[in-house]
C-alpha cells in the first residue's frame, strides 16, 4: 500500500479523500495486477528468462515470474534501490540497482551484466523482456566513442529545456546501442522473444518507450502493453463514480507545455462547475535560465489553481499526482490547491512568481499543498483533477 504524506494543516477531509484515491489509483496500476490481466502467458512452452529495467522494473518481474510459474528459470531486473527485495537470492532474479533521470556510471556497470545475461540465454529457451519509462536512463550501453558525461550533458540539456520524451529519446538512440532495437538483436539467438510493456508515452509509441530496445524491423518481437495513462484516467473516474454516480466525469489529455495544460483543464471545469475533470498525460516544464524547483505536474496544479481563483468559482480542489511518486526532480509526488489556500492577495502574488520562476514546489511545499508518496514502483504518466469540495465532504468510504 502506498504511504501518503500530507500536511497536517491540510482539512481533514480533503486528507482523507486524496489519501484514498491515491491509493485506489495504485492498486488500479499496480504493474503484477496489470501483467496478470494482460499477458499471454500460455504462449510460453520452454524454460523462460526475464529482463526487466525502468521504474516498475522489480514488480514486472516479479509479475512475469509468477504468470511464467515452472517454466521460470532466472532474470535480470535494473530497478530504483529502493525496489529490490529484501531477499533478491530467493528469487532468482539479480537485482541492480540504477539511477534515474541520468544515466550513471553504475547503469552502465548493470547493462554490461544484461548485455552479458542476454547473450548467454540457450538457443531453445525463451525471454520476455519487460520495462517500463525510466529504462531509458537505466539501460545505458555507450556508442564507441561516446562518453558517460557526453549522454547525461544531452540529458540534462534536453530535460531542462522543456523537451518532449520523444525528442529526448531519439537524442539517446543516436548515443548508445541497446536503444532503437539493439537489444531486441542481441537476443535475436532466441525463436520465442516478447515485450511486455509499462507505457508513459502518449499514444502507446513502441519506438519511444524506454527508446523502443525491442524496436527492430528485422525481427518484429510482440509487444504487450499491459498499461498506460488511460488506466489512470479510469481509475480516477470509477473513484469518484463511487463517491456518486450521477456526477459528470470530464477528461482530456495532457500534452505541451504544463502550466497551459493547467489552464485548459481549469476552463472545462469553469464550464462546468459541478462536475469532475481530470487530465492524464505528460506535460513539459521549459525552466531554461531559473532555478526554481519543481515537476510538470505541481506545475499544472498551481496553474489550474491561479487560473480558478479568477473566476468567481469558490468550491474546487485541484489534485495532481505523479504515478511514479516523483515530479521532476523533486521528492513530492504532487499537490493539493483550494480556493482557501489561494485567497489573500498576498499569497496570490507568491503563487504567480513562483509560477514564473518555475518553483512551484518552493511555494506549495510552503502552504502545505505538496503530496508525498515515495517511488511507488509503477509509472503511468501524471494526472491532475478538478472537483468540487463538496464532493471530498461527501467521501466515505474507498471503493475496494
Amino acid at each position: 500500500m502506498t504511504r501518503v504524506q500530507l500536511s497536517t494543516s491540510l482539512e481533514p477531509q480533503i486528507a482523507r479523500f486524496v489519501s484514498a484515491l491515491v491509493e485506489h489509483t495504485h492498486n488500479a496500476i499496480n504493474p503484477q495486477r496489470l501483467i496478470s490481466q494482460s499477458m499471454d502467458f500460455d504462449a510460453f512452452d520452454c524454460p523462460t528468462h526475464v529482463i526487466a529495467f525502468g521504474k516498475a522494473a522489480a514488480s514486472m518481474a516479479l509479475g512475469c515470474r509468477t504468470e511464467l510459474g515452472a517454466l521460470f528459470v532466472d532474470g535480470i531486473v535494473l530497478c530504483p534501490d529502493e525496489q529490490i527485495p529484501k531477499d533478491p537470492e530467493s528469487l532468482a532474479l539479480s537485482f541492480f540497482g540504477v539511477d534515474h533521470p541520468s544515466p550513471t556510471e553504475r547503469n552502465i556497470e548493470a547493462t554490461k551484466a544484461v548485455i552479458q545475461y542476454a547473450s548467454t540465454i540457450p538457443r531453445e529457451h525463451a525471454c520476455v523482456v519487460s520495462f517500463s519509462g525510466g529504462g531509458s536512463a537505466h539501460l545505458c550501453a555507450p556508442s564507441r566513442g561516446v562518453s558517460l558525461n557526453e549522454i547525461i550533458e544531452t540529458t540534462d540539456r534536453l530535460n531542462q529545456s522543456g523537451a518532449s520524451i520523444q525528442e529526448l529519446n531519439a537524442a539517446r538512440k543516436k548515443l548508445e546501442t541497446l536503444k532503437g532495437g539493439g537489444l531486441a538483436r542481441l537476443l535475436g539467438h532466441l525463436e520465442h522473444v516478447e515485450a511486455c510493456v509499462l507505457s508513459d508515452v502518449m499514444g502507446d509509441d513502441l519506438d519511444t518507450i524506454a527508446s523502443g530496445p525491442m524496436r527492430d524491423e528485422s525481427n518484429l518481437i510482440k509487444h504487450t502493453v499491459i498499461g498506460n495513462h488511460l488506466v489512470l484516467r479510469d481509475a480516477c473516474g470509477s473513484f469518484i463514480q463511487h463517491i456518486d454516480p450521477k456526477v459528470e466525469v470530464r477528461s482530456m489529455d495532457a500534452t505541451g507545455e504544463a502550466s497551459a495544460a493547467g489552464q485548459t483543464l481549469a476552463g472545462l471545469f469553469h464550464q462546468s462547475p459541478q462536475s469532475v475533470c481530470i487530465a492524464t498525460g505528460e506535460t513539459t516544464v521549459d525552466a531554461s535560465g531559473t532555478e526554481g524547483v519543481g515537476g510538470p505536474c505541481m506545475e499544472s496544479v498551481l496553474a489550474a489553481g491561479l487560473e480558478l481563483t479568477q473566476t468567481n468559482l469558490s468550491d474546487w480542489v485541484v489534485i495532481g499526482l505523479g504515478s511514479d511518486g516523483i515530479d521532476g526532480p523533486t521528492q513530492a509526488a504532487g499537490a493539493i490547491l483550494t480556493n482557501e489556500m489561494l485567497g489573500r492577495q498576498v499569497v496570490m502574488r507568491d503563487a504567480q512568481r513562483a509560477l514564473s520562476d518555475h518553483d512551484a514546489l518552493g511555494f506549495l511545499d510552503s502552504i502545505g499543498a505538496d503530496i508525498v508518496t515515495g517511488p511507488t514502483g509503477t509509472n503511468v504518466n501524471d494526472v491532475v483533477m478538478i472537483c468540487p469540495k463538496i464532493l471530498t465532504e461527501a467521501f466515505n468510504i474507498a471503493p475496494k
